[in-house]
């Protein structure tokens, strides 16, 4: 099973650290840009390291699919809101229904 070991807005990082050797499966999803064949490119790299395959857990999963999901809209461009950020509705406006 893997353990979490870097969560930031670039970089993710799952390893199995059963083993206490460098050679440790490690899944690490890099977000950014690099400059391929004298143009720039932005996107998300995956690389696996070590001699097995890490193996993440649902909860891992669901982790890697949240970070993949605001690394997607930091890319586009797409600003970021918090709960803070989101209208409250009132009693007193008026819903969308017709009342007869």
């Amino acid at each position: 099973m893997a353990t979490l070991i870097v969560n930031n807005s670039t970089t993710i990082e799952f390893a199995n650290l059963l083993s206490r050797n460098n050679d440790s499966p490690t899944l690490n999803v890099q977000c950014g840009s690099w400059e391929f064949e004298s143009a720039p490119v932005a996107g998300v790299v995956f690389d696996v390291l070590g001699d097995h395959t890490p193996i993440l857990t649902a909860q891992d999963a669901r982790k890697l699919a949240k970070w993949l999901n605001r690394a997607a809209d930091a890319l586009d461009g797409v600003k970021q809101f918090g709960k803070k950020g989101k209208s409250r509705r009132h009693y007193e406006e008026a819903d969308d229904v017709d009342e007869y």
